[in-house]
């Protein structure tokens, strides 16, 4: 289906399935109203990050949000940043709630727990929600609540204090056809001989954070672009009119498997194998 295209109520396809996904929050997770869900999803729908012990497909969908409001019994999310691309929907989201009743076999603790992710969705053609990918959803919330520690050069109280007047923003960009390798040939020069300068350039504009995270999304691999930054579309417009040789290479790279320069959809106020997580703090990029 075309972007262009719109639905009988003369609104977007975009704005349509944005406010599809919204539902999904303000009604199913932060309400507990179940009788939305035959509504909203495709009775197909398969969800490739379930939580632990929740199947793929629609009952697992249930189970996990059932799960989460019963060990979370205030649980609230908060969409931060959400972006549409056709039939495909980006969000970065930041989960809260106070750990009240058994979960995951852990007996109640009574601590509040914080955590974000990124989830890419894909709706049908009739609106309806087809698949769901999580993006640091569900390990994050591990991470907090002690199940697993991942990344731990990028945790502790300096990297806590300069996200805290941070904000996010995402950028969703199809991988060209036969681009997938070039790619991962960009991702090991800025783990190597260009790390240097990515680091100086990423400080530069402001950035605390950012990652690129490759999903096969309905068959097409896609890339998450991710920043953290006190202006996301501000440091997206600097980087895309910077003239410095390290930028310059970078965004030509990017056109080059993108087609287009991610770092304007970004700035335009557009949300990334193994993608990359920096951050200015460490001066990190570490592999994922």
């Amino acid at each position: 289906m075309s972007t262009q295209q719109t639905v009988q109520t003369g609104e977007s396809v975009e704005e349509r399935n944005k406010k599809t996904i919204r539902s999904v929050f303000d009604v199913f997770v932060n309400k507990g109203d179940f009788s939305i869900v035959d509504k909203i999803y495709s009775p197909e729908m398969i969800d490739h990050q379930p939580l632990p012990g929740a199947t793929e497909d629609l009952d697992g969908v249930k189970y996990t949000i059932a799960a989460l409001r019963e060990g979370f019994p205030d649980l609230h999310v908060t969409i931060e940043d959400m972006s549409a691309h056709a039939n495909y929907v980006v969000i970065h989201n930041t989960w809260r709630g106070t750990h009240k009743g058994e979960f995951l076999g852990i007996a109640p603790t009574g601590q509040f727990i914080e955590f974000i992710g990124v989830v890419v969705w894909r709706l049908l053609d009739n609106g309806l929600i087809a698949e769901r990918w999580g993006i640091g959803v569900e390990s994050n919330m591990l991470e907090v609540l002690g199940m697993r520690r991942l990344a731990p050069a990028a945790r502790g109280g300096a990297r806590a204090e300069a996200r805290r007047s941070a904000r996010p923003g995402s950028v969703l960009v199809p991988l060209l056809p036969g681009k997938g390798e070039r790619w991962a040939e960009v991702q090991a020069e800025l783990d190597t001989l260009r790390r240097t300068a990515y680091d100086a350039s990423r400080r530069r504009v402001g950035i605390v954070q950012e990652s690129f995270a490759v999903q096969n999304v309905g068959g097409q691999d896609v890339v998450v672009l991710q920043v953290e930054s006190r202006d996301p579309a501000l440091s997206g417009r600097k980087l895309r009119d910077s003239a410095d040789e390290f930028d310059v290479w970078l965004r030509e790279a990017a056109v080059e498997v993108f087609g287009s320069d991610p770092w304007a959809a970004l700035a335009d106020g557009g949300a990334a194998a193994q993608g990359h997580h920096w951050s200015n703090v460490t001066s990190e990029l570490v592999a994922r």
